[in-house]
């Protein structure tokens, strides 16, 4: 038998985690507790929006990154492995602060 996990969930509030527009965000610690409810050979398939109108399998899982908020809702990500020029950052100095004051997110991306 197959079982097919699907990430849906209402996570704990934040009062701040790196920035005030984070509300709604769920740990590392508190995906691992669900996980471990679950059978390890389950399949893992991302919803794409809050209404569950598209699916997609896991396809990779990026523990070096920075999640910055441009909204409640979406944001953007940079690589920690990424040089400054990478990240679009005048400095390396500037690019290691940036990093330093913010803290690392993991990032479960879609195979489509």
């Amino acid at each position: 038998m197959t079982w097919i996990l699907v990430f849906a969930w209402t996570a704990t509030p934040r009062a701040s985690v790196g920035s005030s527009l984070w509300g709604w965000i769920m740990t590392v610690a508190e995906l691992i507790e669900e996980l471990k409810k679950l059978p390890p050979e389950s399949e893992v398939i991302l919803q794409k929006d809050a209404e569950g109108n598209e699916y997609s399998p896991l396809s990779e899982v990026d523990g070096n990154a920075i999640y910055t908020p441009n909204t409640t809702w979406s944001g953007e990500v940079f690589s920690t492995e990424w040089s400054a020029d990478d990240a679009c950052y005048e400095s390396e100095e500037e690019w290691e602060s940036f990093k330093a004051s913010n803290p690392r997110c993991c990032v479960l991306a879609p195979l489509n």
